[in-house]
């Protein structure tokens, strides 16, 4: 069905979290690189992350947006986060991406259906 209400309790989840890591990043003071927190209270994405426990069903969805905002791919959160190149105004840019790609469902996909572990492929040669 089109529309049959599945999924909706992760995306509003997944949007409450995703509110709460830009409220904790919203201002340059708030935002740091190579801890995840600082001793003064910054954070870096991944603290952030951590910070709201969206790991589970943040870390696909930004991955994503970093991509489509800096047009690179990067392994892990946090080599996005501290990389030499990469400033406030642009982690802004891809918590808002990130967002906005979970309004419009983009995230489900690798919630609903995660990569098949080894046992998995192992019993599908047989």
């Amino acid at each position: 069905m089109p529309f049959d209400g599945k999924g909706m309790g992760i995306q509003l989840d997944t949007l409450d979290k995703i509110d709460r890591v830009i409220g904790l990043l919203d201002t340059p003071e708030k935002w740091c690189k190579g801890v995840l927190k600082s001793n003064d209270g910054r954070r870096c994405i991944l603290g952030a992350v951590l910070e709201v426990h969206g790991d589970q069903v943040l870390k696909v969805p930004l991955l994503a947006a970093i991509e489509q905002v800096t047009g690179r791919s990067y392994p892990r959160i946090e080599t996005f986060n501290d990389h030499r190149a990469t400033t406030h105004a642009v982690v802004l840019q891809v918590l808002r991406q990130a967002r906005r790609n979970i309004l419009a469902g983009q995230h489900l996909a690798a919630v609903r259906a995660p990569a098949p572990g080894l046992w998995q492929r192992l019993v599908a040669l047989f």
